[in-house]
């Protein structure tokens, strides 16, 4: 400006003499050219919506620890690493506040929280500035001022004008809290049940700012205040209409909704320079201005989007942020972690790493390496490492812009060795391997010997039933039987009775040969065992002293008696007990009837007789000293057949008289087809 005033002074001498149009057209001219090189010095670039911006409104800008810019627009809020704007649509976004590695987010219906790829929103008023006081987050809002707590915002009772007013700003200097509202500025001592409190200006004032250890409070027409010890120590006038104060460098920047910016000296205030549409392209509603870590300054208007004036040429070594580590495509938690530990089956990992340069975000190059040489530099910012093998691991990344090179980052991650591969579960297993082969060995040694066992087994049940036969078989015909039989064929022949002699001789011969054939058989057929048992008894009914009668029924449900398999000599014992100790020697009409039925898959035997009894015939036995060896042979022989074997030995009762005894027994129904 002032070399614009020397070129005014030197040429007034020379246009005293011009006429006035030509004088007004000079002067128009040189206003021309100095707006012009005062706009280009300015080196100002605008981003709008057809660069990727939601809106043209910029509420407020905010940069986060790995060089982001956040921008919160009247559609949302954007994120901005100097190429592309990542947009998140939300509620009108009005002031943005970042905390490590939290951002924080005032919404037009609440507040919005990130963290880790992960948000929590809490429902409120609007919102219009985020401030951290005592380690506590505090909100501004349309309605007094209020606190995030854990789960819920929860509004502050303060003093009713407060509690009821637009809250623009709050800030914390000297241990006394400042409100800037609607209805003034307000000083307190604390923001809990204050005990102090004073109201230092009546006026709207809408943006506070600490610089030179003074407070600044910016009004919407009388300027701004200085502040300091609860008084107002000077009034600087300016421009009307301010949105925000922000300090940049040894400079104030008071933005305007109508006026565009002015800039003062820090220390003095002192006005500087202004910068509107009328010397630089640029709009004149201005709502916030930042200065980023590479102190370029970003402009935010409510009409035109973000402008961004580049104020310096200073260069820095680039600093490079891991953003992001997955584990098996899930992001871990925390970066903050020495030595990543991992499962065996957690070995697919990805890093994203990035640098922000917003002056040449274009140049920017990478290269990582994992326990070996670094890679080529790459523009490439993320990595996948796929089916990593157990071990120890080190992850390094730097980046470059330029010739200028970040610092190196590595981090550490251990892929634990899989169980099976461990040595004490390899031991382990060889231990068991071990046992299971000795038990498999012991188990078949035993399973050995069981078998061999039941073969002994089997081997002596086959011989004790084999010895039964041969006792069967020798008890079948009773030696007294035979000598009667013999007796007989004797005294038939002394008496000249050749006639019944050969059919005695043939009888018997019959019922030897039978007896001996069937001896020699496993099974015979029940039409066998009657045949033989008709002969016996004929030959007993001849050679008996006692007279008897007999019958042999049968039962067979259809089934041919040849056709039904038995073993041999099971029903002569029974038969030959019941004759010879059944009956009295004076007894009368003595009968004895055999029955063979088939029920149920068995073939059932049933021998009765109507003679003394069982328990009687017992006490002759032991008065007489018989034992009925047969009988007792035939009756194991029977039990060994099956285990379904129900025999049984009963006394024939009448009214409380007996009547005689009914032997029976049963054993699978076999048959030959």
């Amino acid at each position: 400006m002032k070399i614009f005033f020397e070129i005014l002074n030197s040429l007034s001498h020379y246009v005293n003499g011009m006429p006035k149009n030509r004088l007004s057209l000079l002067f128009f001219l040189f206003f021309i050219l100095i707006n012009q090189t005062y706009s280009q010095n300015l080196q100002l670039q605008n981003f709008s919506i057809s660069d990727g911006l939601p809106s043209t409104t910029i509420n407020d800008i905010q940069q986060d620890q790995i060089g982001y810019l956040w921008l919160a627009t009247d559609k949302g809020y954007s994120k901005f690493d100097g190429v592309n704007f990542t947009n998140y649509k939300q509620e009108n976004a009005n002031c943005i506040f970042i905390e490590k590695d939290k951002i924080y987010i005032g919404l037009k219906n609440g507040l919005l929280v990130l963290q880790h790829n992960k948000s929590n929103f809490f429902e409120s008023k609007e919102i219009l500035k985020i401030k951290s006081i005592g380690n506590k987050i505090i909100l501004a809002t349309i309605q007094g001022v209020c606190e995030l707590k854990e789960d819920t915002i929860q509004p502050l009772e303060i003093q009713h004008q407060i509690d009821f007013s637009i809250i623009h700003d709050i800030i914390s200097f000297k241990d006394i809290i400042y409100i800037a509202s609607i209805k003034g500025l307000w000083s307190i001592d604390k923001l809990y049940k204050p005990l102090k409190m004073d109201k230092l200006i009546e006026e709207n004032t809408t943006s506070l700012l600490i610089s030179s250890n003074q407070l600044i409070a910016a009004t919407e027409i009388q300027g701004l205040k200085i502040i300091d010890d609860h008084t107002v120590l000077k009034n600087i006038a300016t421009i009307e209409n301010i949105s925000s104060i922000k300090r940049v460098k040894d400079e104030i920047w008071v933005a305007s909704k109508k006026n565009g910016l002015e800039i003062l000296d820090a220390n003095t205030y002192i006005f500087k320079r202004k910068i509107n549409k009328y010397n630089a392209f640029i709009s004149s509603q201005i709502n916030t201005v930042f200065k980023d870590k590479q102190n370029s300054i970003w402009i935010g208007s409510s009409n035109k989007g973000l402008y961004k004036y580049n104020s310096t040429t200073e260069t820095a070594n680039p600093k490079l942020f891991i953003e992001n580590i997955a584990v098996n495509y899930k992001s871990i938690d925390s970066l903050n972690i020495n030595k990543l530990a991992l499962k065996p089956n957690e070995n697919n990992i990805s890093f994203s790493f990035k640098t922000i340069d917003l002056k040449n975000p274009k140049n920017i190059e990478y290269r990582y390496q994992l326990n070996n040489d670094f890679t080529p530099w790459s523009p490439q910012n993320k990595v996948d490492f796929a089916n990593l093998k157990a071990g120890n691991y080190q992850f390094t990344v730097q980046s470059k812009e330029g010739s200028l090179l970040s610092k190196k980052i590595s981090f550490s991650f251990f892929i634990d060795t899989p169980i099976y591969q461990k040595a004490w579960f390899i031991i382990l297993c060889g231990a068991i391997l071990c046992l299971l082969l000795a038990l498999f060995v012991e188990l078949h040694i035993r399973k050995l010997n069981k078998k061999n066992q039941q073969k002994i087994d089997t081997l002596k049940v086959e011989n004790h039933l084999l010895t039964l036969e041969q006792k069967a078989l020798q008890l079948q015909m009773n030696p007294h039987f035979i000598f009667n039989v013999l007796n007989g064929i004797k005294a038939l022949g002394n008496a000249g009775n050749s006639k019944e002699l050969n059919k005695t001789i043939s009888q018997f011969s019959v019922l030897l040969r039978s007896v001996l054939n069937n001896s020699r058989l496993e099974e015979i057929s029940l039409q066998e065992e009657i045949d033989t048992l008709k002969n016996y008894l004929d030959l007993e009914q001849k050679m008996n002293s006692m007279s008897f009668k007999y019958t042999i029924e049968t039962s067979l449900n259809n089934i041919d008696s040849e056709e039904i398999l038995i073993p041999p000599m099971l029903l002569q014992p029974f038969v030959e007990n019941c004759i010879k100790h059944a009956f009295q020697p004076n007894k009368t009409a003595a009968k004895i009837k055999l029955l063979f039925e088939v029920r149920n898959r068995f073939l059932h035997f049933t021998i009765e007789d109507n003679g003394i009894g069982f328990h009687q015939s017992k006490k002759e036995k032991v008065k007489s000293n018989h034992q009925s060896v047969a009988l007792e042979v035939t009756k194991e022989r029977i039990q060994h057949l099956s285990k379904y074997n129900s025999f049984s030995i009963e006394e024939i009762k009448d009214k409380n008289e007996i009547k005689g005894t009914k032997v029976g027994f049963k054993i699978p129904l076999k048959t030959d087809y």
